[in-house]
């Protein structure tokens, strides 16, 4: 026990000799992490750039253009005079979508020919191009119905017949991934949870790839009485603490202090956290352990966790996603903890149901383990000490 409290007496003393490391230990996770909050935190995005061209310019579709223009996600910046001009529009990032009015547009619909208003959109933004859809598509169908049933009942059809045409029926949506619709809570969970993972490997790497290029490998085995377990373990679990409880106090005030939802087990998610900052503590010492070598390590490190929030299936999901690069995201802790933190913070449910992204993460972490005695056979290589 003694050679386990002498290493974190020693890592201690180096963090407090280190300015820059307690910068990045103590003040950068949580700097990051309100970044995050603060970026997502208009919950869902409004007023997007969207282009109309009015081929018919009807009182009809001026009607329905300013419908769309009232939806809280749209906004019609821009009225084209051809199909051109819409195009370069979205090639060039002002406008997400394009709404098209053909010709003779109330002349059909008068005439009970079903006209079409064609809509164009960027998918290549998958979730913008899916709420701008949502909202457009409602708002479209309500009015054009609308305006047909009071054009039916100018033609001297029955009221009753012709209101029973409209869809009255109010759609009750059950979002499982999203069930408040609030991205803010959605993402911003899911991009803490990447900060913390990035800072955990870097961190763990820095620590522990620092003894080889000063060269003080053997001094540091040598105040855990040559154990490997403890002199690796020590030095981490000063990093697991200060993460875990940052972890905690910024998780802890996006609920109290923004209102974030949290119906889950709050011990059950907090153990889940230290397991999930380890899993990728112990991935940050295998690469330590392999390459022998802080620089090389540092890369390996940052190119691990830079996928991290793009692969934990926010946005896109991991089904999706090629063969490869679902097997490559299987060995990312964030995967399986972002669905854990979901399922405890916005839908409450039962521990049976996460235990298997629990497991999943320990089963991770126990694949770093598996390089610790590599770690201690190359601590022992003079020859690795020294390398830029």
């Amino acid at each position: 026990m003694n050679r386990f409290i002498n290493t974190i007496k020693r890592e201690i003393s180096k963090i407090k000799s280190n300015k820059f490391l307690m910068v990045m230990l103590f003040i950068a996770p949580i700097v990051f992490s309100i970044v995050v909050i603060w970026t997502f935190s208009a919950g869902i995005p409004k007023n997007l750039p969207i282009a109309v061209l009015d081929l018919d310019n009807s009182d009809i579709t001026r009607t329905i253009t300013r419908a769309i223009d009232s939806t809280p996600s749209a906004k019609v910046r821009y009225k084209v005079e051809n199909y051109n001009q819409g195009y370069d529009l979205i090639k060039e990032g002002k406008v997400y979508a394009i709404i098209v009015y053909p010709k003779d547009f109330k002349k059909d619909l008068n005439r009970n020919n079903t006209p079409q208003i064609v809509y164009y959109y960027n998918n290549q933004m998958i979730l913008i191009g899916s709420i701008i859809t949502k909202d457009i598509q409602s708002t479209v169908m309500t009015l054009t119905k609308s305006v047909d049933a009071q054009i039916r009942m100018k033609k001297g059809l029955a009221k009753d017949p012709t209101l029973s045409k409209i869809n009255l029926i109010r759609v009750d949506e059950k979002i499982k991934s999203n069930p408040y619709l609030n991205y803010s809570y959605f993402l911003s969970y899911a991009a803490v949870a990447h900060v913390f993972q990035i800072f955990a490997v870097l961190l763990a790497v820095w620590t522990l790839g620092i003894e080889f290029k000063e060269g003080t490998t053997k001094e540091w085995l040598k105040e855990a009485d040559n154990s490997i377990i403890s002199a690796a373990f020590g030095k981490l679990s000063v990093y697991l603490i200060v993460l875990l409880i940052q972890m905690f106090i910024v998780y802890g005030g996006y609920v109290i202090i923004y209102g974030a939802p949290f119906e889950g087990n709050i011990l059950f998610t907090i153990f889940s956290s230290g397991i999930f900052l380890l899993a990728y503590q112990l991935m940050g010492l295998a690469f330590v352990a392999v390459l022998s070598n802080l620089r090389f390590a540092m890369s390996v490190g940052a190119f691990y966790t830079s996928l991290g929030f793009s692969l934990a299936g926010m946005t896109f999901p991991n089904m999706g996603m090629p063969l490869f690069t679902r097997f490559y995201s299987s060995l990312l802790p964030v995967r399986p903890y972002v669905n854990l933190l979901i399922d405890q913070a916005m839908k409450g449910f039962m521990l049976k149901y996460d235990l298997i992204y629990l497991f999943w993460i320990m089963a991770i972490g126990l694949l770093g383990t598996m390089f610790v005695p590599l770690l201690k056979k190359h601590a022992n290589n003079e020859d690795l000490w020294y390398q830029i």
